[in-house]
């Protein structure tokens, strides 16, 4: 049996590559995204900024992180933390990692964002995890932001190096990536002001019950 084609989600991902540099949170070729297609994983390439990027640039791989068609571009350089990702967690169905400058920023002191503002309940947790470091591109890292985001985990911030989506779509992903760096900047700002007030584990508990059944049916 051939493997899909994936030609809708080929376009999807050309389309968020480019909004996540119109908005910021990337730019020329830094971070990657990728998309589950059946048993396989569609991947941004490698080296290819988003505004030069078709969607025929797209790459399949297996879940062991193996090009199935001849002929392909090369795979992102993360493609570990993909596979890895997807392998560990199938109710991922899209991955964004970014270097977007709050994240980032965040990431480089290393430490946990605290729960400053309730919108930490949409990563599934009381405060923004952040994976410890690892070389890019390195199983090490890839078994890092597994382990940060645990089973239900949805965001993480990757030390020294910036930070990650998941959803079940690349949409939901996409939002994700913009709110980690939303309250990143929050935080930074607020700790210029003060202290930050940190809203308890038992009212971002209560948030993500309410977040259950917020938007439309």
């Amino acid at each position: 049996m051939s493997p899909p084609d994936g030609s809708t989600a080929r376009h999807d991902l050309v389309e968020a590559a480019r909004r996540l540099d119109a908005t910021g949170l990337n730019q020329n070729s830094s971070g990657n995204l990728s998309v589950r297609v059946g048993d396989h994983l569609l991947v941004t390439p490698s080296g290819i900024p988003a505004d030069e990027m078709d969607p025929a640039d797209q790459v399949l791989v297996d879940l062991d992180g193996r090009p199935v068609r001849d002929g392909q571009r090369a795979p992102t350089s993360e493609w570990r933390l993909h596979v890895g990702l997807a392998r560990a967690r199938p109710d991922i169905g899209a991955i964004v990692h970014t270097h977007s400058p709050e994240a980032t920023a965040a990431a480089v002191v290393g430490r946990p964002v605290p729960a400053v503002h309730y919108v930490v309940a949409r990563f599934g947790g009381t405060v923004l995890p952040c994976a410890p470091y690892a070389t890019y591109g390195s199983d090490e890292l890839a078994q890092h932001v597994v382990a940060a985001l645990g089973p239900a985990g949805t965001a993480c911030l990757m030390a020294n190096h910036g930070a990650i989506a998941v959803a079940g779509g690349l949409n939901a992903a996409v939002a994700l990536a913009l709110d980690v760096e939303w309250l990143c900047g929050v935080h930074r700002r607020a700790r210029g002001l003060g202290e930050p007030t940190v809203l308890t584990d038992a009212e971002i508990g209560r948030v993500a019950d309410r977040l259950r059944s917020y938007g439309q049916p």
